[in-house]
């Protein structure tokens, strides 16, 4: 399981990928939308580990929309780079909402490109916000932390 607890409590995986010729301008410079795209990936990437089904959210009722996206742009990826996107989850106590926090490196060099967050809330088929997160979810993150993730990224 490529699954960590970083400092701040948060749920971390890592999710590598390769800048496509279709995300990039005539200069070879990845266009800024896809970062978001990016952290999408990730963000699904890292419920998959976690074994969060979203389609099966979805069947249940319930919808995870983005209700906040944010991306700081520090360097530019180019065509053919090998970027890692590190995702970490966080949890807000208050309502049903989920927290991704992102960094989006280079993979050979380690250069910070970008960091980032989004927020989803967590909606029922009436479209109304949920007071807890479903049931579905909270058996996966008891599980997950049941399991004493490593403090750090496994190697």
């Amino acid at each position: 399981m490529n699954l960590w607890l970083d400092p701040q409590g948060r749920l971390c995986h890592r999710h590598r990928l390769r800048v496509r010729f279709g995300e990039c301008d005539p200069m070879q410079v990845a266009y800024h939308p896809n970062y978001l795209v990016w952290f999408h990936e990730a963000r699904d990437a890292l419920m998959t580990a976690l074994g969060v089904d979203l389609f099966g959210l979805a069947r249940e009722g319930h919808a995870m929309p983005i209700v906040d996206a944010s991306c700081r742009y520090l360097h530019s990826a180019r065509y053919g780079d090998e970027l890692v996107v590190q995702a970490g989850l966080r949890l807000s106590g208050h309502v049903a909402r989920v927290s991704c926090d992102f960094q989006i490196t280079h993979a050979r060099s380690g250069r910070l490109l970008a960091t980032g967050t989004t927020v989803s809330a967590v909606l029922d088929r009436q479209g109304r916000m949920l007071l807890r997160l479903p049931d579905s979810i909270t058996h996966v993150l008891d599980r997950v932390r049941s399991a004493q993730l490593p403090e750090e990224c496994p190697a």
